[in-house]
């Protein structure tokens, strides 16, 4: 097990990543799947921070807002305060980790797993 917050050094090493927030799992895949495919909105913004080095017109993004204090966190997803994709559930309720796209993919986003049962594994590319 390897603990980081530098992707870079994650994708080289290991074969299978758990991003977590705010102390909870956001995602777990494969790690080929993760950098091919994100699911959660989380796992897609902390890879759009990373800078391209082969495009160096390219501008990293940031996340809004700030991280929760988790002495007192958000109820339900405790990245909703921050979410691009945020319904009133995510307030409301936790997700739960479930399969986004393979057993091997598991996501816990409202979003995400939505758009799964709405048009099936292929929609949970880019929940909107």
């Amino acid at each position: 097990m390897l603990i980081s917050h530098d992707l870079g050094v994650i994708g080289a090493v290991c074969r299978r990543i758990v991003v977590m927030y705010s102390g909870n799992v956001v995602e777990d895949a494969p790690a080929e799947a993760l950098f091919r495919a994100p699911r959660h909105p989380y796992t897609r913004g902390l890879l759009a921070a990373i800078p391209d080095l082969n495009r160096p017109e390219h501008m990293p993004a940031s996340i809004p807002g700030s991280i929760p204090d988790l002495r007192r966190p958000p109820s339900g997803c405790r990245f909703h305060p921050r979410c691009p994709l945020a319904m009133p559930i995510c307030a409301r309720e936790k997700p739960r980790l479930a399969p986004a796209v393979d057993p091997l993919h598991r996501v816990a986003c409202h979003a995400v797993q939505q758009a799964v049962a709405t048009a099936g594994p292929a929609m949970a590319a880019s929940p909107a």
